[in-house]
C-alpha cells in the first residue's frame, strides 16, 4: 500500500529530560535528544515502522530545515521537499522524572510566501494520484491560507482521505467530504463552538461532510461517531513516557489498517493501539509492533446506534 503524509511545517524536536523540573530555577538536564518531528513527521515515520510505503510531503527551510531532512535521511523516511525561504522551527519537550506528562514549548514556523504555498499545491496535484490513501495533518497558524486544506482536498477522492486539524481549516476543508476527521475533544470543541455533547459536535461534522469522525481524549475513553453508529473504546492504562505524537499515531495506524481493507472500527481500534504504543517511547512517532499486538485485544468497544 502506498500512503501520502502532506502537511506543512515540521520540527526540529529536542527533547530534554529532567530528574525534576522547577519553574523560576536553574534546572540542568540529564539527557536531551534531537529527533525530527511535527504532527505529519511523526505520522509517516510510524507509517514506515508499520511496513507502509509512505511519502512525507511538507516544507523545508533554513539550517534547521538541513538538520530535519538529515535525521530523517538517516531514518530513510521518503520525503519531498518544498525549499522555503522561512526557517523551519524548533520545537521543546521538558519532561521530569518527578511529574507525569509534558511541558510542550512549540514555536511558530515563519509565514511562507504565495509562491512557496503555489508550489506545494502544484506538486501535491502532480503525485497525489499514486497514493492509496492520504493523511492531511496539522495545526495552521493565522499567517497560512485558511483553505489549504479545502484547495488540496479539492484535487483528491475524498474517500482517501484522512484529514487532522481543527477550527476553520477544517471546516472549510468538509465540503470535500474526507473519509475521516481524526480530532482530540478540546480541538473538538473549538471548532463547534456550540453547546452540546461530544457526539452532537461529531455529528456536526459529518452534516457538514466528514464521513465519520475519530476522536481521542488522552488516557480517557475515545470516540467513533459515524452517521449510523457510536463506538466507544476504552483505552489501557500504561506507565506513560512522553504522550507527544500520540494522536498523530492514531492517524497513521487507523489509515494504514483502512489501506489494508479492514473496516474503520477495527482501524481505529489499531490506531489506538498505536497512539498507546507512542506514549510509552521517548520519541515522538516512535512506535514498537510487539506493544501494539499486545495492545489491541485490550482496547474495548462498545457500540451504541
Amino acid at each position: 500500500m502506498k500512503i501520502l503524509c502532506c502537511g506543512f511545517f515540521p520540527a526540529l524536536q529536542r527533547t530534554i529530560e529532567y530528574t525534576s523540573f522547577r519553574p523560576y530555577e536553574v534546572n540542568r538536564a540529564r539527557k536531551v535528544s534531537v529527533a525530527a518531528s511535527g504532527k505529519v513527521t511523526n505520522a509517516a515515520r510510524v507509517l514506515k515502522t508499520l511496513g507502509a510505503d509512505t511519502l512525507l510531503l511538507s516544507f523545508a527551510g533554513g539550517a534547521n530545515g538541513e538538520s530535519v531532512r538529515d535525521l530523517l535521511e538517516a531514518e530513510q523516511l521518503p520525503c519531498r521537499w518544498i525549499e522555503t525561504q522561512a526557517e523551519t522551527r524548533i520545537c521543546q519537550t521538558l519532561l521530569s522524572a518527578d511529574h507525569d506528562g509534558c511541558t510542550e514549548l512549540v514555536e511558530e514556523n515563519p509565514p511562507l510566501t504565495a509562491n512557496e504555498w503555489k508550489a506545494f499545491v502544484k506538486t501535491f496535484a502532480q503525485i497525489q494520484g499514486g497514493f492509496d490513501r492520504i493523511i492531511f495533518s496539522g495545526t495552521l497558524p493565522p499567517h497560512a491560507p485558511q483553505d489549504i486544506y479545502a484547495e488540496l482536498l479539492s484535487l483528491t477522492d475524498g474517500k482517501k482521505v484522512l484529514i487532522d486539524s481543527y477550527g476553520p481549516p477544517l471546516l472549510a476543508a468538509l465540503e470535500h467530504r474526507p473519509a475521516l476527521v481524526k480530532i482530540n475533544v478540546e480541538e473538538l470543541g473549538l471548532t463547534i463552538k456550540e453547546s452540546g455533547s461530544t457526539e452532537d459536535w461529531a455529528h456536526e461534522l459529518i452534516a457538514r461532510g466528514a464521513g465519520a469522525v475519530g476522536i481521542t481524549n488522552g488516557r480517557n475513553s475515545a470516540m467513533l461517531v459515524t452517521p449510523d453508529n457510536t463506538h466507544t473504546f476504552t483505552i489501557p492504562q500504561i506507565n506513560a513516557v512522553n504522550p507527544i505524537g500520540s494522536g498523530d499515531s492514531v492517524s497513521a495506524g487507523t489509515a494504514y489498517v483502512l489501506a489494508e481493507g479492514h473496516s474503520l472500527p477495527e482501524a481505529f481500534v489499531f490506531g489506538l493501539a498505536c497512539g498507546t504504543s507512542n506514549a510509552m517511547n521517548l520519541e515522538p512517532g516512535m512506535v514498537k509492533l510487539d506493544q501494539i499486538v499486545e495492545l489491541v485485544p485490550k482496547i474495548l468497544t462498545t457500540n451504541s446506534h
